[in-house]
């Protein structure tokens, strides 16, 4: 691993905000809170929970989560038994836009930081009602803090598609892993895996922007299950499987995967020391 931390030791882990109030909370995840009820969110994934854990067993493991939005995935593992460290401490300024020359970047950054700012109340809101001892450290999936220490699992949830280099991110996420890699991301229906079987089977990723949808500047990639295994086997992950499940977005089932795989080989090199012997 780097020997250069991300940010300053006293400056990894965020101080926790008391945020005592719903107003400005924006949930990623519905979520059920002590003496709040249900907090509705774009994803329902409250009855499959073990479904997005590929059925991992997380008591008494330590947890990296990578993107955990508003926490709902991280609070269930420490409810099961995990110590647990979120990762998705960073602002707009660390966002991969796709830089459509139409597009404003400055005023989406700007957005982005109120909608993140939105989603990182909800997260403390949460972890106030839960009595949660999560830790968030500041990051992206890309340059995760050496501070943050190894972990037994790396999970990764739906941060794939937002990464211009997702095979990167996977490369720094996986370095921490003692154990398991975790990845869940969103998949093709299984009417469109059929008809487009062949063609599918020569293209094992999708490039996801389009020239004339500027609006689509969050999402670069969508990444196959057997794309994520050959990436995961190449950084030492070899024994791996997949399980496919459906999560609700917005009332809509939508197809989903979990690509579970276990560490045979050593601990990979940091990606960012390669980039520095580059330049």
């Amino acid at each position: 691993m780097s020997s250069a931390p991300l940010t300053p030791p006293s400056d990894i882990f965020c101080a926790p905000r008391p945020v005592d109030s719903l107003d400005g909370c924006f949930f990623t995840h519905a979520i059920d809170l002590p003496g709040y009820g249900t907090m509705p969110g774009q994803w329902d994934m409250r009855a499959a929970v073990e479904d997005c854990l590929g059925f991992v067993a997380v008591d008494g493991k330590r947890v990296l989560h990578v993107g955990c939005d508003s926490g709902f995935l991280g609070f269930e593992m420490e409810m099961r038994g995990a110590e647990v460290v979120c990762l998705d401490g960073a602002d707009g300024r660390a966002w991969d836009i796709v830089p459509f020359p139409q597009h404003d970047a400055a005023t989406t950054r700007r957005q982005l930081d109120q909608h993140l700012d939105a989603i990182r109340r909800a997260y403390w809101f949460s972890h106030r009602a839960l009595g949660s001892r999560i830790r968030l450290a500041r990051g992206t999936a890309t340059a995760i803090p050496d501070l943050v220490g190894p972990a037994d699992i790396v999970v990764m949830n739906q941060a794939l598609p937002s990464l211009r280099d997702p095979f990167r991110g996977l490369h720094a996420a996986a370095r921490f892993s003692r154990e398991t890699m975790i990845v869940t991301d969103v998949a093709a229906s299984r009417r469109s895996w059929l008809r487009d079987l062949a063609r599918l089977s020569r293209r094992p990723a999708f490039f996801v922007p389009r020239p004339h949808r500027p609006e689509g500047w969050g999402t670069w990639w969508r990444l196959p299950p057997e794309t994520v295994r050959e990436i995961l086997a190449i950084l030492g992950f070899a024994d791996s499987a997949v399980h496919h499940h459906r999560q609700p977005h917005l009332g809509t089932p939508r197809p989903c995967y979990t690509v579970v795989a276990r560490r045979t080989g050593p601990t990979g090199d940091d990606p960012d020391d390669e980039l520095d012997e580059a330049r």
